[in-house]
């Protein structure tokens, strides 16, 4: 069975170190990446597409502060499950570490849960992250702020799995093959980011539509919503609404989280690595 080179980054950083390399990475991946994200989004709902930067951008702070805070979450999680899985263990097996991402992935969910319906919410009703919250809570109530969680759970569970365990086992095969961990990167994340986004987009699609309306005017549960999405379009593909831009959002996903956590780890915290 194939086995990662060194297990990582994340196991030679602490929980609280963890967090800050994830926290920052995923922060700043999300301010690149924002648009394509509104456009999958819009997609989904079916909102008219736009190039207007005030409406790309909208949302950006939660949206950032969303994979931000959900990134180092992960990488704490994930981190932690290495540590307690493979222990002192020079090197971690590719099963092993795709299933602590995975592990990693459901930790995360109930925190990205609320933080992307939040976004979604801004999206398409405009105001301040405050005056959001303060609508939903006062229209819906705060357990309304878990909804199409497990549509959460599951898809960021198999999205952490791909950049903290499928992209760097294609890198380790490629070091052992004498091949540049760029084209590991590459290929992890080109393959990876399609294959998660083709498994995940109908959950996906549920998700972003249930989060979009609250007052359940069209979309209830998660079964619910996916009959009706494929009734009102005649067809299953209506649940892959938006896969172009997802996919491609996954693939970039995939390659700058990857380089950012391995780039900025040792930037940040030198005496780990020496």
């Amino acid at each position: 069975m194939a086995k990662t080179e060194d297990g990582g980054s994340l196991r030679k950083l602490s929980e609280h170190e963890n967090l800050v390399v994830g926290t920052t990475s995923g922060a700043l991946e999300q301010v690149v990446l924002q648009p394509m994200l509104y456009w999958k989004n819009a997609r989904q709902q079916g909102l008219a597409f736009t190039l207007n930067p005030k409406l790309l951008y909208r949302g950006t702070f939660a949206s950032a502060s969303n994979l931000g805070v959900v990134t180092g979450l992960q990488c704490v999680s994930s981190g932690s499950f290495q540590k307690l899985i493979v222990g002192d263990a020079p090197k971690m097996t590719t099963s092993q570490e795709i299933g602590c991402g995975f592990l990693g992935g459901l930790a995360s969910a109930p925190v990205c849960c609320i933080l992307e319906l939040i976004m979604i919410q801004q999206q398409r009703f405009g105001g301040s992250l405050p005056s959001a919250v303060q609508r939903i809570f006062q229209n819906h109530g705060p357990f309304m702020l878990m909804r199409g969680f497990s549509c959460t759970a599951s898809r960021e569970g198999l999205f952490t799995a791909g950049y903290l365990g499928l992209v760097p086992a294609a890198q380790s095969a490629c070091r052992e093959h004498g091949v540049s961990p760029w084209l590991g990167n590459c290929a992890g994340s080109i393959g990876g980011g399609l294959f998660v986004a083709a498994v995940t987009q109908p959950l996906d699609t549920a998700k972003t539509c249930m989060q979009g309306d609250l007052e359940k005017r069209r979309y209830g549960s998660v079964l619910q919503t996916l009959r009706a999405l494929r009734s009102e379009y005649g067809s299953f593909m209506a649940l892959y609404k938006g896969y172009s831009w997802r996919a491609a959002n996954l693939v970039a996903d995939f390659f700058i989280l990857d380089w950012l956590v391995q780039t900025l780890s040792p930037v940040m915290f030198p005496a780990r690595f020496a």
